[in-house]
C-alpha cells in the first residue's frame, strides 16, 4: 500500500491492533473502499495438545516443525572401540602409534525412519502416519521434538 498511496498507512500497534492513516490526498470513502475487503490475518500461538490420560492429541493449524529425523520402537545401538595401531614405513624416523577408531552399529527389526521437514501441519500428520505410530507414540514423539527444539510451538500437556 506504500507504493499505491505514496506513505505507509498502516501499522501495527499492539498484538491486536492495526492503526491505519488515511492519506490526505484521498477521499474517506475511496479510501475505505479499497481497504475494506483486506484480509488481516492475525498470529495466533501455534500448539499442541496433548491429553496423556485418554490419548488425545490436539495439533493447530500454525505448527511448524524443523528438519528432524524419526525412528520410533526398538531400537539397539552398539558402540565399539576398536584402535588400531599405525606402523611407520621402513627405516623412517617415525613411530608406531595408535589411531582410535569408533564402530557405531544400529539395528532395529522392522525399522522405519522418517524424516519431517515441513512447513504444516500435515507434514507433521502424514510424517507420524508413515512411521505407523499409535497415539502414545505419537505423544513420546512430539515431546522428544519439543526437546530438540524442531517443534515450533508450545506443547501443552494436560
Amino acid at each position: 500500500t506504500a507504493q499505491r498511496f505514496g506513505m505507509r498507512v498502516a501499522a501495527e500497534r499492539d498484538a491486536r491492533t492495526v492503526q491505519i492513516r488515511r492519506p490526505k490526498n484521498v477521499s474517506a470513502a475511496r479510501f475505505y473502499a479499497e481497504i475494506e475487503n483486506l484480509v488481516v490475518e492475525s498470529d495466533t500461538p501455534a500448539r499442541v495438545v496433548i491429553d496423556e490420560r485418554t490419548g488425545t492429541i490436539v495439533i493447530g493449524n500454525n505448527v511448524k516443525i524443523a528438519r528432524v529425523a524419526i525412528s520410533h520402537g526398538t531400537l539397539t545401538v552398539r558402540i565399539t572401540e576398536a584402535p588400531k595401531v599405525v606402523q611407520p614405513e621402513p627405516f623412517s624416523k617415525g613411530v608406531t602409534a595408535i589411531e582410535p577408531f569408533t564402530a557405531i552399529e544400529a539395528t532395529r527389526p522392522d525399522a522405519r525412519v522418517a524424516v519431517l521437514d515441513g512447513p504444516n501441519l500435515e507434514t507433521l500428520v502424514s510424517g507420524l502416519n508413515r512411521l505407523g505410530v499409535k497415539p502414545d507414540g505419537i505423544i513420546a514423539i512430539l515431546q522428544g521434538i519439543k526437546s530438540a527444539g524442531a517443534l515450533q510451538a508450545d506443547l501443552v500437556l494436560q
